[in-house]
C-alpha cells in the first residue's frame, strides 16, 4: 500500500495467518490477545488493522475503525457517524522517530477518506506520551477542546487480571483528499 523511501516501511492490512506472529512481537504474555481482537474488527468489516513492516518484520500498528469512538464522553460533543477512529497505535522501540507511525496514519487517512469519512480522530495520553501528541499535532490533528477524560481496559497475563487506565484527550482532523 505505502512505501516510504527514507526507511523501507510497507503498510498493509493484517492477515489471519500473521496473528500469532503479531501477538508474539507486539503483546507477548498478554492473554487478552489484543492483535486477534483488532483483527476481528477488520474481519467484521468495521475497520482495518494496519501493520507497518520493515524487511518482512512487523514494526508498528494502528487499528482504524470506520466510525467512533463509541465513548459517550466523546459522542456527547461530536458526531462520529462519518468520523474514522484510530486506536491501539504502537511502534516497536528501535523504530520510533523513523516515520513508522506517520506512514500508518497517512495510509489510514487515505483509506478513511476513500471510505467516505469526513474526519478522523484518536485519543492520546494527556500526560504520558508528549511525543505522540507532538506527532499528531504535526500531522494536523487538533485538541477537541472539551478536556481530558479517563479510559480503562482489562489486561490479562499469567499473574491474573488487572485494570489499566489512562487520562487522554481526543484529537481530530478533517479529511480532505
Amino acid at each position: 500500500m505505502m512505501n516510504q523511501h527514507e526507511f523501507d516501511i510497507v503498510v498493509k492490512l493484517a492477515e489471519d495467518s500473521q496473528l500469532n506472529l503479531l501477538e508474539e512481537v507486539f503483546s507477548p504474555g498478554n492473554l487478552t490477545y489484543p492483535q486477534h481482537r483488532r483483527f476481528e474488527v477488520q474481519r467484521k468489516g468495521e475497520g482495518v488493522f494496519l501493520i507497518a513492516w520493515h524487511n518482512n518484520h512487523p514494526i508498528g500498528h494502528f487499528l482504524l475503525r470506520w466510525s467512533g469512538p463509541e465513548d459517550p464522553r466523546v459522542t456527547q460533543y461530536i458526531d462520529v457517524t462519518h468520523s474514522a477512529f484510530l486506536e491501539g497505535g504502537l511502534t516497536k522501540e528501535g523504530y520510533r522517530k523513523k516515520g513508522v507511525a506517520t506512514a500508518i496514519i497517512r495510509e489510514a487517512e487515505k483509506l478513511a477518506s476513500e471510505r467516505g469519512c469526513t474526519h478522523i480522530g484518536l485519543e492520546v495520553s494527556s500526560k504520558d506520551n508528549p511525543e505522540a501528541r507532538r506527532l499528531y499535532e504535526h500531522l494536523g490533528y487538533i485538541d477537541w477542546g472539551y478536556g481530558e477524560f479517563q479510559i480503562s481496559w482489562e489486561y490479562h497475563d499469567k499473574h491474573g487480571t488487572s485494570t489499566r487506565s489512562d487520562i487522554v484527550i481526543f484529537m481530530q482532523k478533517p479529511l480532505v483528499y
